[in-house]
């Protein structure tokens, strides 16, 4: 297991490390309020991940369940279809949404998804990771053409370019990485049948999930200056920065802990790993208060105010950490529960912004998003040990 992991982790450090540097690059050439505007626009468009993130998670399960031979790319049908309603919801957030950012974007998110999703699938985690390498570098070195080489400080621009030349390289990695014999192009009906009736609940929980730092991003820039989301853009950067560790942690696990599940061993993974895991989680915790007071008092001083916003989101790192490794639902197939937990942290999240925003500004929405995301992950830890406490092999 840690020797996958050590596999992804290592291309999604290099992958984090650019994408800082993309960052960087980007927060000296554009202002704060153009800042805040270029993140809702990379929000808005990261939305289209619950056009197909659900059902490639979905069939994901099912392929590790059931030990398919081929992956059916017969699932693309799902975002083929909600795409079109997708684009009409998107502008009633934003009526100046520009159509050919969203139709590359869509092309690039959906190809790398379904790409990363295969190599999952047949646990080819060296390529998984380059996928994210080259993606990443390809946004990076276009950043670099558009702000030195063509000079432009147009943030719509920068977009447009950036996914332009990581669609090209998706196409390429595409092309090179999937054989033919491993596919099935042909959209099997029996397996999407079983994908939409049971594991609805499954779909309906990863669809809610990306919603949690749009509902923020959408009450700051519908209530607050275009300053207080540059501000707030700077302090979810720092967030996700804190979390990079746990999509390497998360895609291993999810494979280790259907093995798991099938032996119901889950209490003497808990018990083995509980102490090693708080210990882990309290470093990079530690270490994330340091980097956030690092960079504000010594890089980008204009964010100095969003110091305090940023320490509350990354008490949010802390209890993913936590509670992750330990939320075995979604190995145990429990989808309504899960389903049921994302409803209560996204209710959270929109109650707290609607009642509290005007009040205390971006603030509120770091609350909001500290307890949203804190119900959903320790929540599903809280859960799995209670319910498979009766299935345990002590």
């Amino acid at each position: 297991m840690f020797k996958n992991i050590s596999k992804i982790f290592s291309s999604h450090i290099a992958v984090k490390i650019i994408g800082l540097a993309n960052i960087a690059i980007t927060l000296n050439f554009l202002t704060v309020d153009n800042f805040g505007e270029y993140s809702y626009y990379l929000v808005l468009l990261q939305l289209v991940s619950i056009t197909c993130d659900p059902f490639f998670s979905s069939y994901l399960q099912d392929f590790r369940a059931f030990n398919y031979q081929k992956y059916s790319l017969g699932i693309l049908i799902f975002p083929i279809i909600l795409l079109p309603f997708f684009y009409l919801i998107t502008l009633k957030f934003k009526s100046d949404f520009k159509a050919i950012i969203f139709i590359i974007f869509c092309l690039y998110y959906i190809l790398s998804s379904i790409l990363k999703s295969f190599l999952n699938a047949k646990e080819r985690y060296s390529e998984y990771g380059l996928v994210d390498v080259f993606r990443q570098s390809s946004i990076f070195i276009s950043t670099l053409a558009v702000f030195y080489f063509f000079k432009n400080n147009d943030f719509i621009f920068l977009l447009t370019i950036n996914y332009m030349v990581a669609l090209a390289v998706i196409l390429m990695l595409f092309i090179i990485l999937i054989k033919k014999e491993d596919i099935s192009l042909i959209p099997e009906y029996s397996i999407l049948k079983k994908i939409v009736k049971e594991s609805k609940y499954l779909i309906l929980y990863v669809s809610l999930i990306p919603f949690i730092s749009f509902i923020d991003s959408y009450f700051v820039e519908s209530y607050l200056t275009s300053k207080d989301l540059g501000l707030y853009s700077f302090s979810l950067k720092i967030f996700n920065v804190s979390i990079l560790l746990i999509i390497p942690i998360q895609t291993v696990l999810n494979i280790r802990q259907i093995e798991i599940a099938k032996k119901n061993g889950y209490f003497i993974f808990f018990k083995t790993y509980f102490k090693k895991i708080f210990i882990f989680s309290s470093l990079v915790f530690g270490s994330a208060i340091l980097f956030n007071w690092w960079i504000v008092n010594f890089i980008y001083t204009e964010y100095q105010s969003s110091y305090w916003v940023t320490n509350i989101l990354l008490c949010t790192s802390f209890f993913s950490y936590l509670s992750l490794p330990f939320s075995f639902l979604l190995a145990y197939r429990k989808y309504q529960l899960l389903f049921g937990i994302a409803v209560v942290g996204v209710f959270i999240s929109i109650l707290i912004n609607y009642l509290f925003i005007n009040q205390y500004g971006i603030y509120a929405a770091a609350v909001s998003t500290f307890l949203a995301l804190t119900i959903i992950n320790l929540g599903g830890a809280i859960v799995s040990y209670y319910t498979l406490k009766d299935k345990a092999v002590v």
